[in-house]
Parts: structure tokens; C-alpha cells; sequence
């Protein structure tokens, strides 16, 4: 790679940064008494049910529900968790390593902390580490744990055995149930500063976005091109990301989400790019797909529209059940009624439907889209919620399920997020539907921008 080439990436992330830092507000953040009020609604949610103490577990992988509950979104390498009594404040379970970075989460919350053996590094040794057990931290809280009524508000697939069987010993089996969908239905509902925090992570994540595009030329590698994102991200203020960057190139198409590697880009190769920041424990999102070094030919075109015109359909169905309080699944029919009746040209020179690999709409927050609830599918009859941040991913396949590619193009996508409040719906995101005009330039974006773009109202 020459060296003028490699500059480029290092000068098109600092023209981006510049541009893009004084509009970024890096010092909104979840207040102590939002917290508060996060866990005396959990707790009259309990209550309700019956239930004593709450427990949810997380890892680098699974922040979602501990990140809600105490601020513990920044975890490093070791698993956690939190327990929510049903009076009085939550208490975050570390081990030695990890515990030292989620006293921060502790202190950001006003939640407390103990240090657990159970979940430390299991081959590591730490002789100067305080741990305490389970019992002792009841104790310490005032509770007792002989007749505990515990729920297990993390889904099943996410427990670790191991903390299914120290919880188990400690309360007895017939005291421990499942009940994920307690802090779900919750969270799903965000508050304004939630919306508000999200509308800083998507101009992150269009700024982060745009960088991508304008080195997305060949001769550069797929991490070449993610380094640029990520950078960004972090300059901006993102400190992590809800996915590993994502760019796929040529034959890296069917692995729809892929990670950079260090393949080469080249001239004619279709790519997908996307990134998810995370600001201050929430996810913004953006995924598009482009050509590089030369505008896809009619037939790519053809297959890359498609997907700009479903997500125009989904977002019209989104806006409409917004509008009218219909049920969710309203969306996802219209969506799949234009599938139905879309047929582009394969390689082979027939008409056929390509098909679409995931659900068109997702719920997000506190994670890119491991909420456990709130994506639209066939059989979500409930209306979507009143106040909620939500993903529109729309994407086609043009391989079969033996990856033989079918279509000219393997995957294009176009993912945004947006905001719901009352009746009222906007995308965060302003980069418009189809980027291929900014691939390997920094042209400004100007008044093309995504035509659902709205701002949240910040009050």
C-alpha cells in the first residue's frame, strides 16, 4: 500500500471528526433519579407478581439488562450480575478484574457492589481480593435468603449453569423462575433522555458512516476501511459498539454480517458497510451497501433499489400504524406484500423474488438488537409501543441456501435507526437511502438526506 494511500485514511477521519465534534453533546447522560425511578418500576413490577428479589446476569457479549438496570455498560472480561431486592437499591456481583471498572457503573448509578468468587476468571488467582458470598450480600441487604421468591429476568439461553446452580443452592429450586419479560416490557419504553442519548449515538454513527464511504476504494482492505469508522466512533465519544464493524467485499457478501478482514478491496466489488456506536450505554446504527470504484451496473442497481423501495414501504407502514394505533404485525405484512409481488432479473436471465434473511423492524437500546423485545414479525398484534427507539433493517439475499449466488448482488441492506413518541415517528439517521454518489469522496451530504429524517424534540 503506498504511503499516500494510507494518509488518506488518517485525512478523511480527521476532516469527518472536525467537522462532526462540536455537534455532538458527550455530557448527556442517565441521571441518578432516572435510575431510581427505573428500579422502583421494576420493583412495583415484582411486587405485582409476587416476587422477592430479581436477578440478571451479563457479559461483554449481553449488557443489555444490567447496563438498564445499574449503568454497568461498559463490562470487561469477566461475567457479572445484578440483583434487584425488592426494596432498596440493586447490587452488582463482579468478580476481582471486572469489578474495578463496573464501580464506576456503581458510582454512575448509586448502585452497589460486591465482589463474588463465582465470578472470577476461573484458572486466575487473586490474593488480595475481598470476596464475599451470595449469603452475605442477602445479609448485608437485610434479606434473608430461606423462602425468597427469586425471578430470573434474564432469558434462559443468556444464565450460565453455573449461576443457575449457585442461585438454586441458595433459594431452593421451586423459589427460582424465569420471568424475562418482567424487565422487557419495561425498558422497552424509553424515557426522553434515552431517546435523546440515541440521537447522539446515530450522528456518531453517521459520521463514522460517511468516513467508511469515502475510503471505500479499492486497494484498501476491509479493516482499512473499518479502522476509519471505528476511529471515528471513538473520537466523537462512542466507547464501544453493539457489533463488530462490518464489512463484507465480493464473495464476503453471504456472510450477510461479517467482519472486516484483511481482504483486499477491488475494483467492481459490491461491499456492506455498518457500524453500531455506543453513547453513553446506548446504540445508534447505520448499515448501507455500495460498489467500489465504479457505479453498479443496471442489474445491481435493480437489486440494490429494491431494498431502498421495501424500506420506503416499511417506513410508510410504520408511520401509519403509528398514526392509527394498528398492530405491529401491520408492518411486517406490508412489507412482505411487496416482496410478494417483486421479481428482478436473476443471472440467468429469469424474473424471480429474492428473499429477505430477518425480520424489517427491531427493537433497541441498551444493546444494537438483543432486547428480547420489540421486534415486528408476523405475530406481534400488540401496537408498537408509546415512546420507543426502534431499528428499520431491511436487506435481500441473492444467494441460495448452498451459497450459489442467484442475483447479481450476494446481500445489500440498508439498516437506520428512529424514534417513536405518540403518534409522531422520525429516523435518526440523515444519510440518505442510496450513498453510491459519496463512495471515495467527501463531498458534503448537503440536502440529500434520508427523506423519514426527523429529529427527536428535545424538551
Amino acid at each position: 500500500m503506498a504511503e499516500a494511500n494510507v494518509k488518506r485514511l488518517s485525512t478523511v477521519a480527521e476532516q469527518i471528526i472536525e467537522e462532526t465534534y462540536p455537534t455532538i453533546d458527550r455530557s448527556i447522560q442517565i441521571t441518578r433519579e432516572e435510575y431510581k425511578e427505573r428500579w422502583r418500576k421494576v420493583q412495583e413490577s415484582m411486587a405485582a407478581k409476587g416476587y422477592d428479589l430479581l436477578y440478571v446476569c451479563g457479559s461483554e457479549l449481553d449488557r443489555s439488562d444490567a447496563a438498564w438496570l445499574t449503568g454497568a455498560f461498559d463490562p470487561m472480561i469477566e461475567r457479572y450480575a445484578v440483583i434487584l431486592p425488592s426494596e432498596g437499591r440493586p447490587i452488582i456481583l463482579a468478580g476481582s478484574e471486572g469489578g474495578h471498572v463496573l464501580e464506576e457503573s456503581a458510582e454512575r448509578s448509586g448502585a452497589d457492589i460486591a465482589l463474588l468468587r463465582e465470578f472470577q476468571i476461573s484458572d486466575e488467582e487473586y490474593r488480595w481480593a475481598r470476596f464475599v458470598g451470595l449469603r452475605e450480600v442477602l445479609s448485608r441487604a437485610g434479606l434473608s435468603p430461606n423462602g425468597l421468591k427469586v425471578v430470573v429476568a434474564s432469558p434462559p439461553d443468556v444464565l450460565p449453569h453455573s449461576q443457575l446452580r449457585m442461585l438454586q443452592s441458595q433459594f431452593g429450586e421451586e423459589n427460582v423462575v424465569f420471568d424475562p419479560d418482567l424487565l422487557r416490557l419495561i425498558k422497552y419504553e424509553k424515557s426522553e433522555k434515552e431517546l435523546a442519548i440515541m440521537q447522539e449515538a446515530n450522528k456518531v454513527a453517521d459520521a463514522a458512516m460517511r468516513g467508511m464511504l469515502a475510503v471505500t476504494i479499492p486497494g484498501f482492505t476491509e479493516l482499512q476501511i473499518a479502522s476509519v469508522g471505528d476511529f471515528i466512533m471513538k473520537a466523537l465519544g462512542a466507547g464501544r459498539t453493539g457489533f463488530v464493524t462490518i464489512v463484507t467485499s465480493g464473495e464476503r457478501g453471504r456472510t450477510v454480517i461479517g467482519p472486516a478482514t484483511n481482504r483486499v478491496i477491488r475494483k467492481g466489488d459490491i461491499v456492506s458497510l455498518g457500524l453500531s456506536p455506543t453513547f453513553n450505554g446506548y446504540h445508534g446504527v447505520v448499515r448501507r451497501t455500495v460498489r467500489a470504484g465504479v457505479e453498479p451496473d443496471p442489474r445491481q442497481r435493480r437489486f440494490i433499489k429494491a431494498v431502498e423501495d421495501l424500506y420506503v414501504v416499511v417506513m410508510d407502514a410504520v408511520k401509519e400504524a403509528a398514526e392509527k394505533g394498528l398492530p405491529s404485525n401491520y408492518i411486517d405484512q406490508q412489507g412482505k406484500k411487496y416482496l410478494e409481488n417483486l421479481r428482478i432479473e436473476t443471472l440467468s436471465g429469469e424474473l424471480a423474488a429474492p428473499h429477505e434473511p430477518y425480520t424489517f423492524v427491531h427493537n433497541m437500546g441498551c444493546s444494537e438488537c438483543q432486547e428480547g423485545y420489540g421486534a415486528v414479525t408476523p405475530y406481534t398484534t400488540n401496537p408498537l409501543g408509546r415512546q420507543v427507539a426502534l431499528a428499520i433493517d431491511v436487506a435481500l439475499v441473492g444467494f441460495d441456501e448452498k451459497g450459489e449466488l442467484i442475483f447479481p448482488v450476494r446481500y445489500a441492506v440498508v439498516e437506520d435507526a428512529f424514534w417513536k413518541k405518540g403518534s409522531e415517528v422520525g429516523v435518526y439517521n440523515r444519510l440518505p437511502l442510496n450513498v453510491q454518489h459519496l463512495v471515495g469522496n467527501l463531498e458534503p451530504i448537503g440536502d440529500d438526506v434520508n427523506p423519514y429524517h426527523k429529529e427527536f424534540p428535545v424538551t
